[in-house]
């Protein structure tokens, strides 16, 4: 399908036409766009391994894809996320791979576990989807409750320092399938607003789907400084999981502190 097919595909939904507000397809679709051969992403694994953990939180786990895929390599996984139809999906994978690692539905600017953990994960752009400041300033803090002193906290995101500096718009097109899926960015002041649209050529005419979200596209040194008001230290960013160099080329941004000891 050309670029001209997919605007006109757009503009249908613009105006209107086969508009469907999904929440429930779209976790359906997701795992099918992630893509890797593995549960984990590339490199995840030894970097956790490195902070030698027992008890990991998956804040924003999704379809529960880390969560499993770290319960199976024996460490004790809680996963949060605000998304029924997510855990849902979570809880099958699960099931079927027979793990035992837990999931519970709620907000991670509030949510208790009452438990402490020795690292916290949260990956998949979930920091950025907390658009209101106060409520992320809420979800830091939380996550400082939730770690022992000393724990480690990792948030992968994408680099927004290079996006805000080159402002795409539509940034990405896959087909997985019949699916096509389109991603793209309108910027809002200090905000942006991010929306998926599915084109499902298993139809016919296609069904055409939308998933809209708004994002704060966190710069590097403005989380680091929020972070540390939140009660974490000792930074390191870098571009990959596999601990690559952070700078104005990469695509993420994998920024680890720590919880600073109690007094």
């Amino acid at each position: 399908m050309g670029l001209t097919s997919i605007s006109r595909y757009i503009a249908l939904f613009e105006n209107g036409g086969c508009v469907s507000r999904i929440r429930g397809k779209f976790a359906e679709s997701y795992d099918k766009f992630i893509k890797r051969e593995s549960l984990l992403p590339d490199g995840l694994l030894e970097l956790v391994k490195t902070y030698k953990p027992e008890k990991i939180a998956d804040f924003g786990c999704g379809t529960g894809s880390v969560a499993i895929g770290l319960a199976l390599e024996g460490y004790r996984v809680a996963g949060v996320d605000i998304s029924k139809d997510m855990l849902r999906i979570a809880g099958l994978k699960a099931r079927k791979l027979k793990t035992d690692a837990q999931f519970k539905q709620g907000d991670i600017t509030g949510i208790d576990l009452k438990s402490k953990f020795d690292l916290i994960l949260s990956l998949g752009n979930t920091v950025p989807l907390i658009y209101r400041l106060n409520d992320a300033r809420k979800a830091f803090r939380n996550f400082a409750r939730h770690l022992n002193p000393g724990g480690v906290l990792i948030i992968q995101q994408l680099n927004y320092d290079k996006i805000l500096n080159e402002k795409p718009r539509t940034f990405a097109i896959d087909r997985i399938e019949n699916q096509l899926r389109i991603k793209q960015y309108n910027y809002v002041r200090n905000l942006i607003n991010f929306t998926v649209t599915i084109v499902d050529h298993s139809y016919a005419p296609p069904n055409i789907e939308r998933t809209r979200a708004r994002l704060r596209p966190w710069k590097k040194n403005d989380l680091v400084s929020e972070l540390r008001a939140a009660g974490f230290y000792k930074f390191s960013a870098f571009g990959d999981y596999k601990k690559s160099r952070f700078g104005p080329k990469s695509n993420d941004l994998i920024l680890i502190g720590k919880r600073k000891p109690a007094g």
